[in-house]
């Protein structure tokens, strides 16, 4: 091992959903692990299934514990994301690493280390702000562009994924229910930017609950559907 990690490193995984793969994170933290001489089972495993704007994760929280009884020395990380989308709960994470002396390594991010001196948080801080305001935007927007697509009558037939009706009103579902077959509106968001990114229709379909590859398809290369997603205006 080289002289840039501490003696008890840790690495800490989180997929949104029960079907969301986390494959790209570990495949990530693996490869930068081997290139510090480590294998993925020569460091602590904190793994995480839930919403990064929740503090509510039993492993996030028992990483918690461990830093501050100065148990671990780094934490490998595939994006901040990953750590939190709540922008208070980042700094959070990272105000008690700098108390106990931790540094937080992220393999594919703005910031790719952040140290307990304070080299990189201030660039950490940003991500994670930017992060959680276009969350809380997003979610704003797309209020505003639901309830006027409704007046305008655009909202009629079969409920688009990742939305839900409620007293006649189309609403962005954010607390999906996976076992009633349900679609969660950021996994969607989630899904197209994928997509975007280069992801093939299948490959993401498959992580994504409850989502078919057909889905996917036809709402990315329908501009106006696309934009229920991301600009949250349709054209009319």
């Amino acid at each position: 091992m080289t002289g840039e990690l501490g003696e008890n490193p840790a690495a800490y995984i989180r997929r949104s959903t029960k079907k969301q793969s986390d494959q790209h994170q570990v495949e990530d933290v693996t490869e930068w692990l081997n290139r510090h001489d480590l294998r993925i089972g020569d460091v602590e495993m904190y793994t995480d299934q839930g919403s990064g704007a929740s503090n509510d994760r039993e492993d996030f929280s028992r990483l918690i514990d461990d830093i501050e009884a100065g148990s671990v020395t780094d934490v490998v990380v595939w994006e901040i994301s990953r750590i939190a989308r709540n922008g208070t709960l980042a700094q959070k994470f990272f105000d008690t690493c700098e108390d106990a002396g931790v540094t937080v390594h992220i393999t594919n991010d703005a910031v790719r280390r952040v140290e307990p001196d304070g080299h990189g948080r201030l660039v950490a801080d940003i991500v994670a702000s930017v992060a959680a305001e276009e969350r809380r935007r997003l979610i704003e927007r797309t209020k505003s562009g639901i309830e006027t697509a409704r007046k305008e009558g655009k909202w009629v037939g079969q409920t688009p994924a990742g939305f839900t009706t409620v007293d006649g009103y189309l609403k962005p579902n954010l607390s999906p229910d996976y076992d009633d077959d349900e679609v969660g509106f950021f996994d969607m968001y989630d899904a197209l930017e994928q997509i975007e990114n280069g992801e093939s229709y299948r490959g993401t379909a498959k992580s994504t609950p409850n989502v078919t590859r057909q889905t996917l398809m036809r709402i990315h290369k329908d501009e106006e559907r696309r934009a229920w997603y991301f600009d949250n205006e349709p054209e009319n």
